[in-house]
């Protein structure tokens, strides 16, 4: 798979690369470098925290069955 670093953009291929999507174990530590420091960030959590909480919500009743009229 050809793909460019996403450091230096120096064009990679995993079969050639053993740091893929790096070129390099530089470019590799730079970017691990960047998460620690914070430089990149997740914009927004994947999931709420109230997603582990159970849902106490009442369940939506069923409407009534239409009655079938005769004419």
């Amino acid at each position: 798979m050809q793909h460019r670093c996403p450091i230096c953009k120096t064009p990679t291929d995993s079969q050639m690369h053993g740091d893929f999507p790096f070129c390099s174990e530089r470019c590799r530590m730079r970017d691990l470098g960047n998460w620690a420091t914070e430089k990149y960030v997740v914009s927004e959590p994947v999931f709420s925290e109230d997603d582990d909480e159970p849902d106490d919500s009442p369940e939506p009743k069923d409407s009534p069955e239409p009655h079938d009229r005769d004419h």
